[in-house]
């Protein structure tokens, strides 16, 4: 068994009260049926708090377990992460004005409290999965995947920015009717237009990690957004201000919490698709080679 490179650093052990904090009050609204004014106003934080608390204590882990996470570096990455986390986000928030799936409710009534609140959510998005998916590659999750390689053509590349730009730009202008059917498309559609962009220029891809026959990191960023997504819809659900799903579509009373089950499968690209515009747009920045996994 491996044993810890560093001590477990403080900042760890305030992200577990965060979480300990938290999860408590989250349980009093519900097993005690304790639903007062300080719980509701404490609960209205859960998203932001509990993932906040989940980033220091998983980034302490990995800085104790192998010296450094992809947080490591001092604040200004912590900054550019989130930043990035509620840009990328905010594009999805602007599809679904079009393409109603989800909606807020039970928001604070000022409109400054409100958009603190949504920035301090929208940010631990990008980083919450990848510090998910190095710790999983810390431990050596799907480490061996390996497939037959695959070669990457002009043409093949081409047909994939088709595809992508076709899945990300014709939904919302689709009949009302049928629009709500086409989230699948959008969740995989800027993988398809944006890898080939990724791979030409040489930056961080999964497309060249597929073209040596390596799925181990396609793999590990799978995992990391369903683990992630069935941690959102648990915090979610307890919380006092939370998301609902009002997306059509069949087995919506399959549910996962408030998440329709058919609908968790988006988790899974989820986090190759913030990996791949993470590294899109950061890659006009900076070449360093492991920046953001």
């Amino acid at each position: 068994m491996k044993t810890l490179a560093h001590r477990y650093p403080r900042y760890g052990t305030i992200g577990l009260l965060m979480l300990l904090v938290m999860n408590t009050a989250l349980l009093a609204r519900q097993a005690a049926h304790l639903d007062g004014q300080y719980l509701r106003e404490l609960t209205m934080w859960a998203t932001p708090v509990c993932w906040w608390g989940y980033i220091m204590a998983v980034a302490a882990w990995l800085r104790a377990r192998q010296g450094a996470s992809i947080l490591s570096g001092g604040h200004d990455r912590v900054v550019m992460f989130s930043l990035f986390s509620v840009a990328f986000w905010c594009i999805f928030e602007a599809y679904n004005i079009v393409i109603p799936g989800w909606q807020y409710i039970n928001l604070h009534v000022n409109q400054a409290v409100r958009l603190t609140g949504y920035a301090c959510a929208f940010a631990t998005i990008l980083p919450g999965m990848f510090l998910t998916a190095e710790l999983l590659q810390s431990y050596g999750v799907f480490i061996n995947a390996r497939t037959r390689p695959w070669r990457w053509t002009p043409t093949r590349l081409n047909i994939s920015m088709v595809l992508g730009v076709l899945f990300c730009l014709v939904p919302p202008f689709l009949p009302a009717d049928i629009r709500g059917y086409c989230w699948a498309f959008v969740w995989v559609g800027f993988i398809l237009w944006l890898e080939p962009i990724n791979y030409r220029r040489g930056v961080q891809s999964l497309y060249r990690d597929w073209e040596y026959g390596d799925l181990s990191r396609t793999l590990q960023l799978a995992l990391a957004g369903a683990l992630c997504g069935l941690l959102w819809e648990f915090w979610n659900y307890w919380a006092f201000s939370k998301w609902i799903y009002i997306f059509p579509g069949p087995f919506l009373n399959i549910r996962y919490f408030e998440m329709p089950v058919i609908g968790f499968l988006g988790f899974l690209p989820f986090a190759i698709e913030f990996f791949v515009m993470f590294h899109f747009v950061s890659g006009f920045f900076t070449r360093e080679d492991k920046l953001g996994l």
